[in-house]
């Protein structure tokens, strides 16, 4: 499809002072796409140039502008040498290559050296036009919409699931390939930037042919992540789940307080979730509204034949729109096919509309460890695939062996030391029911088939699992308890596990503690309230290189997992809880020392039976003296337990009555009755301590909890009855500490340092929930242990679960000597008064006059999926952004922590101006991954790379809620928590 882009370049402010004998700076434009290079002309002497240039055209391909990102360099001319470059933008066009996209792009952008950072500002207009092109063997997949989010997006239907798409880009990293030449910092750093900017767009475009082909029209739940293999080059992986959506158009006016776009009347509310409608968090964000008030298809068509595929389509139902040009991909309605004949039957997304989970069985989880040297041909991906396929075959047999045929919230990631590459894939294995159109007519779904290869050796085989057929009675599906009961037979697993009856409705089976990665879902019972759980460890390893290396650490790694488990286990019995939702496990490899974090949120189920007591027993050497520490530490042990279902109200029935009363059951209810006394209730969970590393772990149950009025979750909502109106600020904080002698005491110490710091910078803002809460954890240097946090802070409103305030101490204040007075703003009077020795008070008020802190239109920034208090009306595109940030001035900028500091506001200020641009005011599942520091103390320098990733949106804000998005000295209303948006 050809296309025609058009730039213009109005003007630039603030720019650095580039010619000394002057103070100012004679600054010109090259704007440059692809091969075709324009250039602006000279404006002399100004630090705020205008220069108002006519539209400069670029007829290209579709696949170029897919590609490619729009680069525009500022420059400072010179006359007897080389120009000097002030700074350079990158615009991604991807979010106006798609039908229902933004029309352009316009705003202020700032002005990025990889060295200065941001040095000014300019405005750009970008504009694109396409013309439609219904050639078959193109290469481009305009109008496929990627989303961050990983559910159905307010204001879509869903009217197929497509199946799961993956690809993988590899390329030279141009950090390795100045070996004739002298490197330096920034024009390596712009390479590498551009480079990453580049494959980003050819990876999107890749997948979106995926999508494409199966008639599809989007990827939810996309992921991207880069992996920097050394001398190996640069390998962009990207996964999600291909669909087929639908956006309603029900335009309407509300009353809202958010600048003036497209007014639209909140969706009819049919979510289970158990909070108020109004000022509240709706965790759903219109997947379960829009899923039962999906339309028909209104077309019938003919069967696709795929040319040169890798995917196919097994069957459909009904058809849509997908692809650019205004063509319409139609497909046929055959019998539906069974999911078990996918390859990779896997979804990305963690939260799903109601019905479509049937059962969820537990987490799957596989790992493998390569050795980067070993590639023959580095700069093919054939190799990286074939290690993909191992660990995603392994996730499917681990599924199929829990009699699953499916499974969600799936995610990949690495972690590179070297010359070693850990490869980690995890999900929850699950059954879902790809034939909702029984119940539910508008609930349009399809399956689709990865391989024709893979399908032809599965028909020969069983499609059905033995125990697979009974999970789908009538009587088991449907109900508030069914997704806890178990899709397999007990007799069928290769492990042991302890079952029980099912306490909601005392048929099926259930296990004793549930394990997933995917959001709680919305039609489950909870009591109580959940709350942020995680374990860590470490393990020293000696230093080793290649094959002994990779020989020692894929030794150590089933030894952590298991060690991991078993301890977040033993926390979440302490907690008096039953169920981990959002798990995440993260196992890191430095030279020395091998990390592994296990971070979830706890929650109480009430279809699950209530977790055993602890009990601690043993012998390590003096029997009186041991009895007498035991019992000391299980009466903490008991006492914590005690303390923590009163704090989260965990109000269990009675279940200790004869089960014998009810009625009898038939085969099909997996013969519960048969289950002994001793098997549906034990006593106690017994834990033997024998030597000092499991007198450790007894001692890590008891961690200390968070200040009073403080909740968190690493879920993107809170299960409970926590009322969460409005989200108050994002939350970024880079943790850099040295760890001489690495311990898990040791360990936890920092993470527990890094809560109660956290925590204290915002005593202020309490009772507040930190939602979305996750730590990435990095070994970039030996002795040195990284941690990323990010989270989205959401104000709790009063209910009987928070602590009032009481004055200006707070809970945060208990353990100092004086209580930290609160300043406030000086009141007119008292600005007025005039100053003893000043003449002029006018001369003084301008030296002080401070700039507007609020430069660009205010862009909330949040890691959930939605904005608690307001509804999302339009979708804007995704934003995928790579940043490098270098200084070799490291002790005059404040040392890492100013560094990282200034570079963190710089990336935010850079994405809220392509959000604006875009027309949005908000980034929702704003995701900061790969951060890499690497520092030079010796040399005094620092680099840091970042990737930036979400989906800009335009949000209505409820007429109670203010507009967060404010000019500095505009009214904030009559409530003191509607603050701007800043990050720690």
């Amino acid at each position: 499809m050809p296309g025609k882009l058009k730039v213009r370049i109005i003007a630039a402010r603030d720019l650095p002072i580039m010619d000394r004998a002057s103070d100012l700076a004679d600054a010109f434009v090259e704007v440059k796409f692809g091969q075709d290079i324009h250039k602006t002309e000279v404006c002399r002497k100004s630090l705020n140039p205008q220069w108002n240039t006519d539209w400069y055209k670029f007829e290209v391909d579709d696949e170029e502008l897919q590609d490619e990102p729009l680069q525009i360099r500022v420059m400072d001319y010179d006359t007897y040498s080389a120009h000097d470059v002030i700074g350079k933008l990158y615009i991604d066009l991807n979010p106006l290559l798609w039908n229902e996209g933004a029309s352009n792009i316009s705003g202020w952008f700032p002005i990025y050296d990889t060295m200065h950072g941001v040095r000014g500002e300019m405005n750009v207009v970008v504009s694109v036009e396409l013309f439609p092109d219904l050639n078959k063997f193109r290469q481009s997949s305009c109008g496929v919409q990627f989303f961050s989010t990983s559910q159905v997006p307010a204001r879509h239907t869903m009217s197929s699931v497509l199946g799961f798409v993956e690809e993988l880009v590899v390329n030279d990293d141009p950090e390795y390939q100045w070996i004739d030449k002298i490197r330096t910092p920034r024009a390596s750093n712009e390479a590498r930037q551009l480079l990453f900017s580049k494959i980003s767009g050819q990876l999107q475009r890749k997948i979106g042919l995926k999508v494409l082909e199966i008639g599809g029209n989007a990827v939810l739940g996309y992921w991207q992540c880069f992996d920097l293999e050394g001398e190996s080059g640069i390998v962009v992986r990207g996964i999600g789940t291909a669909a087929l959506l639908q956006k309603m158009d029900t335009p309407l006016s509300p009353t809202s307080l958010s600048p003036p776009k497209d007014f639209y009347k909140e969706l009819p509310s049919t979510s289970h979730d158990n909070q108020s409608e109004s000022g509240s968090y709706e965790s759903t964000g219109g997947s379960v509204k829009t899923w039962q008030g999906a339309p028909p298809s209104p077309t019938k068509g003919v069967p696709i034949k795929h040319h040169g595929s890798e995917t196919d389509l097994a069957g459909s139902i009904g058809g849509g729109s997908s692809g650019s040009g205004g063509h319409r991909m139609s497909r046929s309605a055959p019998p539906l096919m069974n999911i078990d004949l996918l390859e990779y039957p896997f979804f990305t997304m963690t939260s799903f509309p109601t019905d479509f989970v049937v059962h969820l069985a537990g987490m799957v989880t596989a790992r493998s460890v390569k050795l980067l040297d070993r590639i023959h041909n580095p700069d093919e991906p054939e190799t990286r695939d074939a290690w993909w396929r191992e660990i995603r075959t392994e996730i499917r047999s681990h599924a199929n062996a829990m009699g699953c045929h499916a499974v969600v919230g799936y995610r990949e990631t690495t972690t590179i030391c070297d010359e070693i590459c850990v490869l980690s894939a995890s999900g929850t294995a699950a059954i879902v029911n790809v034939s909702l159109q029984q119940r539910n007519p508008a609930g349009i779904l399809t399956v689709s088939l990865d391989r024709t290869e893979f399908i032809k050796e599965q028909q020969d085989a069983t499609s059905v699992n033995d125990g697979m057929s009974e999970s789908f009675h009538q009587d088991n599906v449907g109900t508030s308890c069914s997704l806890c009961h178990i899709p397999y037979k007990d007799s069928t697993l290769p492990f042991p596990v302890t079952l029980s009856k099912c306490q909601v409705c005392r048929k099926y089976k259930v296990p004793d503690i549930l394990i997933t990665t995917v959001e709680p879902p919305a039609e489950l019972q909870y009591t109580g309230r959940g709350c942020f759980l995680q374990a860590r460890i470490c393990r020293p390893k000696k230093h080793a290189q290649g094959e002994s290396n990779a020989t020692q650490i894929g030794d150590a790694l089933p030894f952590m997992e298991y060690e991991l488990h078993r301890r977040i286990i033993n926390k979440l019995k302490v907690k008096g809880m039953n169920a981990l939702f959002g798990l995440r496990v993260q196992v890191i490899v430095g030279e020395e020392l091998l990390v592994g974090t296990a971070t979830g949120t706890a929650v109480y189920i009430s279809a699950l039976p209530p977790p055993s007591a602890l009990k601690l027993t043993g012998k390590t050497g003096n029997i009186d003296e041991d009895d007498k520490k035991i019992s000391s530490l299980q009466k903490r042990i008991s006492d914590a337990i005690a303390k923590n279902k009163e704090q989260y109200n965990l109000t269990t029935t009675d279940h200790t009555t004869e089960l014998t009363d009810s009625p009898k059951h038939t085969d099909s209810q997996l013969d519960v009755d048969d289950l002994g006394d001793s098997q549906l209730y034990r006593d106690a969970y017994i834990f033997e301590i024998d030597d000092a590393d499991n007198k450790e772990i007894a001692d890590a149950l008891l961690e200390p909890d968070l200040p009073a009025g403080f909740f968190s979750c690493s879920t993107e909502k809170m299960p409970g009855d926590l009322n969460l109106t409005k989200q108050v600020q994002t939350v970024n904080l880079v943790w850099r500490q040295s760890m001489k002698q690495p311990s898990n005491q040791n360990l936890s110490r920092i993470f527990e340092n890094l809560l109660e710091s956290l925590c204290f910078k915002l005593r202020a803002l309490y009772p507040c929930c930190l939602c979305s809460l996750q730590f990435d954890v990095a070994l970039p240097e030996d002795e040195i242990i990284q941690i990323w946090v990010t989270a989205a802070l959401l104000e709790v409103a009063d209910s009987k679960s928070t602590p009032k305030k009481k004055g200006p101490r707070n809970s945060a204040d208990a353990d100092l000597m004086f209580a930290i007075e609160e300043l406030s703003p000086p009141s007119p009077q008292q600005s007025q008064t005039p100053v003893k020795g000043v003449k002029s008070a006018t001369k003084l008020d301008k030296k002080l006059q401070i700039k507007e802190m609020s430069v660009y239109p205010e862009v909330q920034l949040t890691p959930l999926p939605n904005i608690p208090g307001a509804h999302i009306d339009e979708y804007l595109g995704n934003i995928n952004i790579f940043f490098i940030r270098e200084s070799t001035s490291l002790t005059q900028g404040g040392g890492v922590n100013g560094f990282m500091h200034h570079f963190i506001t710089e990336v935010n200020a850079m994405v809220r101006s392509h959000v604006a641009a875009l027309g949005g005011n908000a980034l929702v599942v704003y995701t900061m991954i790969d951060c890499i520091l690497m520092e030079n103390p010796h040399k005094n320098q620092c680099q840091c790379l970042v990737n930036v990733s979400g989906d800009a949106v335009h949000v209505q804000y409820d007429s109670d809620v203010m507009y967060i998005g404010q000019r500095v000295g505009e009214s904030q209303g009559s409530s003191p928590r509607n603050i701007p948006q800043s990050e720690s």
